[in-house]
């Protein structure tokens, strides 16, 4: 609620005082409108100024009621200003309106439900891509966090229709379940499947039972922390130089090499062409490593003579000049 809200019933209070006091000196004492509304004016500023002409005693009564009543309305009006100021309630609230802004404009975004070290991880991962997302979390230590960075965020319920609704998931293109706990992982999948089919989400599980839980729920895939943490170091000691490899080409700073993936719709020029056909190599320079057919299964060493399909998905490797040719390429552009 607007902050100011708050000061519109003294202000109208002190407007109805400062009428009928206007309207009493003017009809009873019988002075000009000027001389009443100077008199109220000076009156409620408490300045001390001796009165306009002298009054009678029904003139005096006007008087002490606008003292009363008029000077305290005063003091409590501008009392309430100083309060939001001090408390910083009119600065939040234009802030949580630019906030409103920014959610309301996303499209095409990702929301990460739950904003724990995995959650902060994943906002990390997409700041260092530049992809737009909002972050639903139930700590409101998290607004302070995140509104400093200019970071959309719903304080709320990650798991409610309205909060989801909020955070545009009609218009998101992914969403994280990453809190940590398994079974508002769970509520949330569950939730967000049905608002939006069409919904890519991506769950945390703890166990291999709450795996197959968020798999009913509809999550398109569930990752255990633990598991890829002890995979990843199990590989790590067996192939060091190969781990270095793909870390350096995922996430290496300066290292001018990316790796993407296109998805082929049918409007797409290069539909039911090989590779053979397309030269991407010789028209964009990125390399083809594997192609994710239409049925769910991977072609890890594409050859001159595989078929681009409808609904494939190409995963390629090069720089961004490059990746950005063959994204024109895919998309017949």
């Amino acid at each position: 609620m607007n902050p100011l809200r708050r000061i519109i019933p003294p202000i109208i209070v002190l407007v109805v005082i400062i009428t009928l006091a206007t309207l009493g000196y003017t009809l009873i004492e019988h002075w000009r409108l000027l001389d009443a509304l100077y008199m109220v004016t000076i009156t409620l500023a408490t300045v001390g100024f001796r009165e306009v002409h002298e009054l009678s005693d029904a003139g005096r009564l006007i008087t002490m009621g606008l003292i009363i009543f008029g000077v305290g309305t005063v003091g409590y009006t501008v009392g309430q200003l100083v309060e939001m100021m001090v408390e910083g309630q009119i600065v939040g609230y234009r802030r949580m309106k630019n906030m409103e802004k920014m959610i309301s404009e996303l499209k095409g975004h990702y929301i990460i439900c739950g904003f724990g070290r995995v959650g902060h991880q994943v906002a990390q991962e997409f700041d260092a891509e530049k992809k737009k997302y909002i972050v639903i979390d139930s700590k409101p230590e998290t607004a302070a966090e995140l509104g400093e960075k200019n970071i959309p965020y719903i304080v709320g319920d990650m798991a409610s229709d309205e909060v989801l609704e909020s955070a545009g998931i009609m218009k998101a293109k992914g969403l994280i379940a990453c809190a940590d706990s398994d079974t508002s992982n769970v509520y949330v999948t569950l939730s967000a499947r049905e608002m939006n089919p069409d919904l890519y989400i991506v769950a945390r599980a703890s166990t291999i039972v709450t795996e197959a839980k968020m798999r009913k729920a509809g999550a398109n895939r569930v990752i255990s922390p633990y598991f890829i943490a002890g995979n990843r170091m199990a590989s790590m000691a067996l192939r060091p130089v190969a781990v270095e490899f793909l870390d350096m080409v995922m996430r290496s700073e300066n290292v001018e090499l990316e790796m993407e993936e296109y998805k082929i719709n049918d409007g797409s020029t290069i539909v039911g062409k090989t590779l053979t056909d397309l030269k991407i190599k010789q028209k964009t320079g990125a390399t083809i490593l594997a192609i994710k057919q239409g049925s769910g299964k991977f072609n890890l060493q594409p050859g001159a003579s595989s078929v681009i399909n409808h609904g494939d998905v190409l995963v390629a490797l090069g720089t961004s000049q490059q990746l950005e040719l063959l994204r024109k390429l895919a998309e017949g552009s």
